[in-house]
């Protein structure tokens, strides 16, 4: 497998309710999220106000990981605390409200099977998808690469099967 960074400067920023999002990787490629045709759609949001509302997105199946300290969330009439390393998995139509700002990172997966992981620095076994992708929230060294902070990756299906990372990312398995 081979890594391609994901130009910065291909990234949309947005606002939402809380703060704004930065689009890290929109599937299909002439997608709009905006227009909810999307399939996959990983992003990176600030939430700026201490008490916000996710968005709803009925059909949408989502996951999320703080990249700071934590937040709150009110699922279903109950508190829980998503800590940093957590990774919630939850249905777009929840009605979820957030108390706490910070950053986070966020896959939607519509008509997709997917999802996001937390691994920790080591060595790490592969298996193919029709997307792997890789989030670096430190400068981190990926096998023979370094990759800088906040950088995202697409692994190709060429050259290697195990990751091996100086320090913890975030993997994206999808297939469409």
């Amino acid at each position: 497998m081979k890594i391609r960074i994901l130009d910065t400067a291909t990234r949309r920023v947005t606002n939402w309710s809380g703060g704004t999002t930065t689009e890290l990787f929109l599937y299909p490629f002439d997608g709009s999220y905006a227009e909810r045709k999307f399939t996959v759609r990983i992003s990176s949001a600030t939430i700026d106000l201490l008490e916000s509302r996710f968005t709803p997105l009925p059909g949408v199946t989502r996951y999320l990981t703080p990249l700071s300290e934590g937040f709150y969330l009110k699922r279903n009439g109950r508190w829980q605390y998503l800590r940093h390393g957590d990774v919630l998995c939850f249905s777009g139509e929840e009605d979820i409200l957030c108390r706490g700002s910070g950053r986070d990172l966020n896959l939607m997966l519509k008509n997709a099977r997917g999802e996001m992981r937390i691994l920790p620095k080591g060595d790490h076994a592969l298996t193919l998808h029709t997307f792997l992708l890789l989030y670096c929230p430190e400068e981190t060294t990926v096998n023979d690469s370094v990759l800088p902070a906040d950088s995202f990756a697409e692994i190709t299906k060429a050259g290697f099967s195990t990751l091996y990372l100086s320090r913890p990312a975030v993997l994206f398995t999808v297939d469409v």
